[in-house]
């Protein structure tokens, strides 16, 4: 695969990373690993489901797990996959620092480091730096836990919108975006820091079709299912974690606990499931789209 290189930062020759990114179901690993065969590359993995252990098929992995944190996908290698325990918590600030690593150590071995994935917030984080966020408040994060995750939404929705839309479904997330709202008074979007970038690199987002991407996702839901997305689910389930993990509240698998449940049909599971994909990979598209420094592939 062959990509149009530009520089962020002319104080240097050499590009750091390359940001490959895109909607859920658009190819991004498989041109990522295209592009570490052509330019001897690593991929560190830039999404917030992979981080995941035990959850591979709901997460679409991919390759050869080889111990942890790395896998191994057609010969290339693949860093910060199962790093997690499903009730553990993850935060864009936490990927900053565990990628810094990842491409400190894969660019001492020569290599290009080709950051991939889907999570936005963590992509734009890594290359631009977030202002420091106020820490966890025990008292009021245990009165926020009394509310219901519609009274969080709805409470949101006044001081930050925009973090409310986006997060209405991830009960964690709703209270992490209040509690920073009430701490600091600013929004989610707010403690990004408009300033020059951390790295020095190369933006390629895949850009796809609506239809072509909504046909994409339907296929993939049922293929996950069709593969042991809900037997992954009640094997989790069976280990002893909460239904409302961090892990299990993420889409597929909070509509594969209502089944299980007996709250809707198998047949309901796999529309809501694919529908709520669809809108997640629409959300992806026009974010990225959105974004400067981006050169974007067209399919």
């Amino acid at each position: 695969m062959t990509l149009s290189f530009h520089y962020n930062r002319n104080d240097t020759k050499i590009m750091d990373i390359i940001v490959i990114s895109g909607p859920t179901a658009s190819g991004k690993t498989k041109k990522a690993v295209e592009f570490c065969k052509e330019k001897n590359g690593e991929i560190i993995s830039c999404d917030s489901r992979q981080i995941y252990k035990y959850l591979d098929t709901g997460t679409n992995k991919e390759g050869v797990f080889l111990q942890n944190g790395l896998r191994r996908i057609d010969g290339v290698l693949q860093h910060l996959t199962d790093i997690l325990n499903p009730d553990q918590n993850y935060s864009a600030a936490k990927f900053v620092k565990d990628a810094d690593l990842k491409i400190s150590e894969i660019l001492k071995k020569g290599k290009v480091p080709v950051v991939t994935g889907g999570t936005g917030l963590y992509i734009k984080a890594l290359l631009y730096g977030l202002d420091e966020m106020p820490k966890a408040d025990k008292t009021l994060r245990k009165e926020l836990k009394t509310k219901s995750q519609d009274e969080l939404y709805s409470v949101l929705l006044k001081s930050d919108p925009e973090a409310a839309e986006k997060n209405k479904k991830n009960p964690q997330r709703l209270l992490r975006a209040l509690e920073v709202n009430i701490l600091s008074g600013r929004t989610m979007q707010e403690h990004f820091k408009s300033k020059s970038p951390r790295y020095n690199f190369g933006h390629y987002s895949i850009s796809v079709d609506n239809k072509i991407l909504y046909k994409k996702t339907n296929e993939r839901c049922k293929y996950m299912i069709e593969s042991g997305m809900i037997e992954e689910t009640q094997k989790v389930l069976n280990m002893g974690f909460d239904k409302n993990c961090s892990a299990l509240s993420g889409i597929g698998y909070r509509h594969i606990i209502q089944y299980l449940e007996k709250k809707i049909s198998k047949e309901d599971l796999i529309l809501e499931f694919s529908k709520d994909t669809r809108h997640y990979a629409k959300r992806q598209n026009t974010w990225f789209k959105a974004q400067p420094d981006v050169d974007f592939m067209f399919y």
